[in-house]
């Protein structure tokens, strides 16, 4: 009896271990894919997009200069409209990273500080938080929606 209650808690611990080390790689994965993320923003590569992007229809993107909805229109307002047109320099900068894993999904919140150069030449730093969702597919982990904001302006006085 005391054998198999034995061999019962060493197979409930290493069951746990296991799960819990599946845990850390996908959130691994998934801090990979953040991390290609952060730098298809600083170089504008949409090809970099591409490939951590779900190219789903479905897919949707909440900023405070518009909502988009599908890879497509992902690719043409954020990417090469905003990021590409708009800034001859991007550099975004996380900072406070949060990532969790549940099963398939998966989730990022940060803060953020961006600053660039527009197309005009002047100097723009804005800083703001930004929430991801992530999907996990035969290819990998995937971004399926994202939501940025920027703090309100002051009241007036």
């Amino acid at each position: 009896m005391k054998s198999r209650l034995f061999v019962l808690i060493v197979s409930l611990l290493t069951i746990g271990t296991a799960a819990q080390t599946d845990n850390d790689t996908d959130r691994k994965n998934v801090q990979l894919t953040f991390e290609k993320y952060v730098q298809s923003v600083k170089t504008a590569d949409v090809a970099l997009a591409g490939e951590i992007w779900s190219h789903a229809a479905d897919i949707i993107v909440v900023t405070p200069f518009g909502r988009f909805q599908g890879w497509e229109s992902v690719r043409e307002n954020v990417y090469v409209n905003f990021l590409q047109k708009a800034f001859s320099e991007r550099n975004l900068q996380p900072a406070n990273v949060a990532i969790r894993v549940a099963g398939d999904t998966a989730w990022a919140v940060f803060d953020w500080t961006f600053t660039g150069k527009s197309a005009d030449g002047q100097t723009i730093t804005s800083q703001g938080w930004e929430s991801h969702v992530y999907q996990r597919t035969r290819i990998g982990w995937v971004i399926v929606a994202l939501h940025y904001s920027v703090p309100p302006p002051p009241p007036p006085r």
